[in-house]
Formats: C-alpha cells, structure tokens, sequence
C-alpha cells in the first residue's frame, strides 16, 4: 500500500520544489523509498501540436518484492506506471500471462499489474481480485489510464482544469502543488448539518469544489488530445456475476473465505489481525486456525475498557490458547493533537466515535512493532446483512410482500434492545411513501426550527437525502447492493480503514471484501438474518471451520470512545478552534453557539455541536495548514 502524485501541464514546466513538496505530504503512505520521473511530450489538439511536461511521483511501502526491481514509478518503453493496493491473485495471473510468451523481471505484483492492463485494458480488471488505485500513462496512445478496486478501498482524487492535471492519492498533495484554496462544496455541508453524514460521494465529484474522485469499480481515460476524462464501471455491484447459478451454498462460502485469507497471507514482511470481539474478525481468525495457518500473524486486540469486545477477543483466543497482545487505547493522552490529525489523514468529516479516534492509534501501536500489514473484517456487515436498523426493515418488508409469514413470525420472537425487530414487522405494513414523507418532514421541520443553524428554508426542503438507504420500499438485496456500491456506507467504512492505517504507515487488508464474495450479496433474506440472528451465513460458517465463542454472540458493540471526557476535557481548546472557523458562517450560527455553551457545556457535546467541531478541525489541519 503506497501512495502516488503526478502531474501534467500544457506549456508550462513542472516547478520541481513545489512537486517534492507535494509529494512529501504522502510520505506515511510509503516511508520505505520515494521515486520521481520527469519528462516532456508533445500531443495534438485542435489549435496544433502542444508540448507538454510530466511529472510522476510514488511513496512506496513495501510489501512484496521489498528489492529495487519493483521501484516506482515503474517504467517499461513509452510507459510510466504508477500503483497502489495489492493484486492478491498476481501469481495466477502472472503464470497465464507466463503462457502466452511475457518474461517478468520483478517477483511482486506491480509488473504483473501492468502487463496485464497493457494487454487487456479494462477487461483485465474483472480478473483482478485485490485492491488498487493506478495510473498508466501511455505515450504511444497518447493517453492516461486511470482505475480504482471495486469497493474503492484505495483513493484517487484529480484536479483538472484547461491548463493542469494533477492526480494524487490524497487531496492535500494536490493542495500543496497548486497552492488551492479549498472550498466545501455547499452541498455537502448541507448534508453534513441536514443528515448527519459526509459520505464519498456516489458521483465524480467530491465534498471540496474543483476536487474530483475516480470512483471506484471505475476504468477512466484521459485523452491529452482533447484534454478531458471520460470513464465507465467495470463492475457491476447490482448483479451477480455473468453466469452465476443463483445456487449460493455454505460449503462454497467456506472455500472462498479459506482462499481469500490465505491469499491475503502473501507478503515479504509480518503480518497481523485485528481481533474486535466481533464476528467478522474472529472469523478470520477460525479461519486462520482451521487451515493451521494461525503462526503466520500476530493477534492484536484492543482494549478501551468501556464494553464487551475485548472480553469476547480475549475469551477466543484463550479458547485456541494462541497468543494474542492487548493494546490499551489512551484517549486522554495527547487526545486533541491525535484529534487533528485524525481531521488531517481522513480529509472529510468523519463521525465523531471511537472507530475514528481508537483505531489510529491501534494502527500505530501495531506499527511500533515493525508489522506493516494487518487483516481485519471490514466488509461483513454489508455484504452479509449485519445491520439491524439499516437493513433489516427492508428484509422484513419483503416477507411481507411475499406473505413470508413463518419467517415473520419466527423474526417477531426475536425482539431485542438493539435489533427494534417488532417495530421494523409493524412499520413493514405501513406504506414506503408514508413513512418516507414522515422522517423527511421530521428532518426539515427540525432543520428549520434550529436556534443555531443559518441554512435558509428553501435550501432545507430542497436538500436530499444522500443516503442511497433512505427510501423504505427498496427491496432487501437493493439495499444491500446500494450500500456497497459507490455513495454507499461501505465507502465510508473503507475511507476510515485506509486513512486510519495509513496514518500509521500500515496496509489494511480485508478478507470479507474478496470479489468471490460479492454473489453471496444475492443469496435472500431468510439466509441473511435467520433464529433470530443476523449474518446468518457467516455464523455458520464457523460449523465448518473452529467454533469459536463470538460465532453467536448477539450485538458487537464497537470501540466505545468517551466523548464526554474529551470534550469537558479540551472544552477551552474546542471553543476556540470553533471560534476560528471561517466556513460555517452562513450554515451555522457559531457566535451563538459559543455562547450558549459558555453557559451550557453540554451544547458541545451534542450532535450540531460534535459536527461543527469536525469541520473546524478540517479547517485549522488542512485546509488553512
């Protein structure tokens, strides 16, 4: 997992200080060599032949092939290749690239990469199981070549204008070569303040004005001719793949979770696993156990010392009697610096919770350790049906409509604090339009009556919810296939995991995110939430690989974060970053807000409150930084 920036002018030269510069802020991506390539072009558009200058740039961290031979940017004839992510299938596809008369000269992944996209272009990419971001500039075409992973687990944003293009793994790369003042598209503040969420978006365009994103599942070209990016999707999230049976069984989920971890194994230097507690996690480490294959990681586990994960992972690994290290998560040390750096890494507004604020530092406790590479579970809740409130009604209201009434009924018994399973059955009767047009008019009305925002009515009532979930009378594996595709949650989630561990100089790799999986999306309710237990398919998993004591455990609570302390703790500091912020001042009323929690203290620690401290954070680490 590295991190790359390039950029191409018309006319005028690559000013070669403010590219180092530039390059340098993605130094965490890849501390083990930096490479820079610089060359000039000439390409025809309609006013005549143009010259144009380049330059590429690659933070590397190594994980496969650790010699010079896999040194970034990789150049091979009038090719310039820039990667970065993991092709976990690069042996088999570098032995059938073999067959046909390639010779290698590297032993890792990216040669492999490239002559395959050189080959096939697009189509290679349905054969590529792993995650990537990459950029091929291909000077006999005169044309760039620009893709993301299916998930978008690896970032790619670009700056395009008449004169530059730039490309980069970050936005502040970017920020630092052009010198750009960056702007919150209002929109995206709006959905922030209005819904409570500043998701990647579902299109090209991102939350700050002139940044753009390659989404993922995507395969762009850059046409230097005509000075414009055009792009398709390769892969297609809402249905299962061409010549799929429909015949989704366990036995064959259990062979692609045995393969996909496995393969997520291969590496030149240590590797780890992140055990939560919860149920994704601990099923890679079954996994790990059953195939013997436990010796190869070292087991890491949090422990913050507010709820039941910990004691879960310890009770699993005491179980197998494999070692395990605990990491005791501190959020009183240095809290508020981690706090802006976390705003820095993440570059957007992110939920204010102890995912955001517990995993860098479980990232960074792993690092110290000299481990670059650790596995996690990200990914089972989306794919497999793990969330209660988000998925579960749309299940219950496909039994309804398929008059599913043994199913119904067995769901009604399994009630719970957490799960709503009876008000989910008893909102399924009521009309999708009905209870959409309900929580709209809550929002608005709520929105509107606010003493502390500024937004204008009719920016309110106009405003749409992001959230591709939030219509109630979408069927069950639309809402699954929604959520995992671009705009979705499980974009949000992968934000987190790159920039956590990249803060970190670590590569987050997830098993639950193997393309092989993706059919199982398709396999129903009834096999998604079943005896009154959601991730059904993945709980039974563990029958054929180890039990172990999380396979029925009925909530993962998540790394609970004491909010409270932080904010009495750095109330004076919090204050005072909100009173420096410059972007809010028409969305909300910060003067105001101060005011009140001079007198109140409690104001900070509410929603608007936690959200107004996210985007002054933003504001005073990268965008004024």
């Amino acid at each position: 997992m590295c991190g790359f920036f390039q950029v191409i002018q018309k006319t005028v030269p690559i000013s070669r200080e403010k590219f180092t510069a530039a390059l340098n802020t993605l130094h965490h991506r890849g501390p083990d060599d930096q490479g820079v390539h610089y060359l000039d072009f000439n390409t025809p558009t309609a006013d005549g032949e143009v010259v144009c200058h380049a330059a590429f740039g690659h933070q590397r961290l190594s994980i496969l092939d650790l010699s010079d031979r896999s040194h970034q940017p990789f150049l091979s004839q009038d090719k310039v290749f820039l990667y970065n992510g993991e092709l976990y299938n690069y042996r088999q596809i570098g032995a059938q690239l073999k067959k046909q008369g390639v010779d290698f000269r590297t032993t890792g992944d990216t040669e492999v990469f490239l002559r395959s996209v050189v080959s096939g272009g697009a189509g290679a990419l349905t054969d590529f199981n792993g995650m990537w971001a990459f950029s091929l500039f291909d000077a006999g075409r005169n044309a760039l070549y620009l893709s993301r992973d299916r998930y978008g687990k690896k970032p790619l944003f670009y700056y395009l204008d008449d004169e530059v293009l730039c490309v980069s793994s970050s936005i502040g790369a970017i920020k630092t070569y052009l010198g750009l003042n960056l702007e919150f598209r209002r929109s995206a503040l709006l959905d922030y303040f209005l819904f409570g969420s500043m998701h990647p978006s579902a299109s090209a365009e991102t939350h700050f004005q002139k940044i753009s994103q390659i989404l993922p599942g995507h395969y762009c070209t850059f046409d230097f001719s005509r000075w414009e990016m055009t792009g398709a999707p390769y892969f297609d999230w809402h249905h299962p793949p061409a010549g799929s049976t429909g015949d989704y069984q366990q036995q064959d989920l259990v062979e692609v979770l045995r393969d996909s971890v496995a393969s997520r194994l291969v590496s030149d230097r240590p590797v780890a696993l992140l055990l939560s507690g919860g149920i994704d996690s601990s099923l890679l480490l079954s996994v790990l156990y059953s195939e013997k294959l436990q010796d190869q990681v070292k087991i890491f586990m949090g422990d913050t010392g507010r709820s039941d994960d910990y004691k879960y992972a310890q009770k699993c690994v005491q179980e197998l009697g494999v070692a395990a290290e605990t990491v005791v998560l501190d959020y009183d040390s240095n809290s508020f610096e981690q706090f802006l750096q976390v705003c820095r890494h993440h570059e957007k507004a992110f939920p204010f919770n102890g995912n955001a604020m517990a995993m860098p530092q479980m990232y960074e406790a792993i690092a110290q350790q000299g481990i670059p590479v650790v596995l996690d579970g990200t990914g089972g809740d989306e794919l497999f049906g793990g969330y209660w409130g988000r998925q579960f009604q749309a299940a219950v209201r496909d039994a309804v409509r398929r008059r599913d009434w043994a199913w119904v009924k067995q769901s009604y018994a399994c009630d719970g604090r957490v799960n709503n399973v009876r008000r989910h059955i008893r909102d399924a009767f009521w009309p999708a339009r009905y209870l959409n047009a309900k929580q709209s008019l809550k929002t608005r009305v709520s929105a509107q009556l606010h003493p502390l925002l500024n937004i204008p009515a009719p920016e309110i009532w106009s405003a749409k919810n992001p959230d591709p979930l939030n219509d109630l009378g979408l069927g069950f594996t639309d809402v699954l296939c929604n959520d995992i595709a671009p705009g979705g949650r499980l974009g949000e989630w992968i934000w987190h995991n790159d920039r956590n561990a990249m803060m970190a100089s670590v590569e987050n790799r997830s098993p639950l995110l193997d393309m092989r999986l993706h059919p199982f999306v398709f396999s129903g309710y009834r096999k998604k939430y079943a005896d009154c237990w959601n991730k059904h398919e993945l709980r039974k998993a563990f029958d054929a690989l180890q039990p172990l004591p999380t396979q029925w455990r009925s909530q993962k609570q998540g790394f609970r974060w004491d909010g409270k302390h932080f904010i009495n703790n750095n109330r004076t500091r919090i204050m005072e970053l909100i009173e420096a912020t410059e972007c809010l001042s028409d969305v909300v009323n910060t003067k105001r807000l101060l005011s009140l929690a001079r007198k109140y203290p409690n104001i900070l620690r509410s929603s608007l409150g936690k959200r107004t401290l996210c985007i002054a954070g933003l504001e005073q680490s990268l965008i004024k930084n």
